[in-house]
């Protein structure tokens, strides 16, 4: 069975979190391989490296086929929501299927995608200096896959899925409403997918900051042959669990630095007013208020 939805992020907004949750449906199925980044195919680069990416259709299809009788087929990939072409490509091959994006203050957004990009692509910019460099790159109109702003200016995004899709088949969420309301929230998303709604609810952890366990797992996490390696020979599904076990640890997420959130606040505001009349409601994000 081909997919009949699509969480498509965005990027650091609760996706995993929220494909797990909906996952606990018996009438939906998600593959175990998290984020197959296929809609991107069109806008990564040839020698572009993601360890769960399939760029194969049939590979592709084949996620599904495990979903037998299920009445809601899906996947989630959260650079889908800011990969160019992405919605004009899911609409291609899917034109009925149904759209979740998710939406987070960008502020923090960022932030968390500092991280998550220094996890994967370790290097010695500050949060700072990689907001700087990112902010050029999007004002000489750079595609970028691990932008840390780009992401953030969703009304651009949303655009594209709205200019393909009607209204009735997408359907966003605000991160900070969700979190604070999950079972509601997951409720919502199962009416909107034509499910049953009378579940028993479990809810699924929230995703948690991780850093290296220690001075060795940090020089294996940096080392590209060794990724390189561990994607020819671990299978994607078991990755993640393998890396939690052995070589990243749970901590707390250093701070933010004022000045740094002053920085974003400027670069965002614009943005916001622009997603509040998209959205035509006003978002419960107190840097903008």
């Amino acid at each position: 069975m081909d997919p009949n939805f699509f969480i498509v992020g965005g990027a650091k907004c609760g996706t995993t979190n929220m494909s797990y949750n909906l996952m606990e449906h018996e009438e939906i199925f998600m593959p175990k391989l998290n984020e197959p980044y296929y809609f991107c195919r069109l806008d990564v680069p040839n020698d572009f490296q993601r360890n769960s990416m399939i760029k194969d259709k049939t590979k592709y299809l084949d996620l599904f086929k495990n979903a037998k009788n299920c009445k809601a087929v899906g996947e989630a990939t959260s650079a889908y929501l800011h990969c160019p072409h992405a919605a004009e490509d899911i609409n291609k091959h899917f034109p009925d299927a149904k759209i979740i994006i998710l939406i987070r203050n960008p502020i923090d957004r960022a932030h968390s995608a500092y991280f998550s990009y220094q996890f994967m692509h370790p290097d010695q910019r500050s949060f700072g200096e990689m907001i700087e460099d990112h902010e050029n790159k999007i004002k000489k109109k750079e595609f970028f896959l691990y932008s840390i702003l780009d992401p953030g200016f969703y009304s651009k995004h949303i655009k594209k899925f709205q200019s393909v899709f009607p209204a009735e088949q997408i359907k966003i969420i605000v991160f900070e409403e969700y979190i604070k309301n999950v079972e509601s929230t997951i409720k919502s998303i199962l009416d909107f997918l034509d499910l049953d709604t009378s579940i028993t609810f479990k809810e699924q952890k929230k995703g948690a900051y991780r850093a290296p366990k220690n001075k060795i797992s940090n020089k294996l996490l940096q080392s590209t042959e060794f990724r390189n390696i561990a994607t020819k020979i671990i299978p994607a599904v078991y990755r993640q669990k393998i890396g939690d076990k052995f070589l990243v640890k749970q901590t707390k997420k250093p701070s933010m630095l004022p000045q740094e959130r002053k920085n974003l606040e400027k670069i965002y505001e614009i943005e916001v007013k622009n997603l509040q009349n998209l959205l035509n409601r006003k978002l419960p994000w107190k840097d903008f208020q």
